[in-house]
């Protein structure tokens, strides 16, 4: 899914009957716990580290991954992330 998409669905009303209702409304329960956060969309240009793990998450089977390290196709990524001015 866009993450463009995704912003849409979390700061703007949806139907009771949205496919994603409840995925939708389990995220804004926790958004509203007190978190100090920001919705927004950065294109992939902007975010090349991102761009990446959201790639490789194509591959994985569904559920949560928590990597104790860095995959290694990011680390030059993560440095040139680190350099973008925002």
């Amino acid at each position: 899914m866009d993450a463009l998409l995704v912003v849409h669905f979390l700061t703007r009303p949806f139907g009771d009957n949205h496919s994603l209702g409840t995925s939708i409304s389990d995220c804004l329960e926790l958004i509203n716990e007190r978190w100090v956060l920001e919705m927004r969309h950065e294109l992939r240009e902007g975010n090349k580290c991102m761009d990446r793990l959201a790639n490789l998450a194509q591959d994985l089977a569904l559920g949560v991954v928590l990597p104790h390290t860095p995959p290694m196709s990011i680390l030059s990524l993560l440095q040139v992330d680190a350099c973008v001015k925002r």
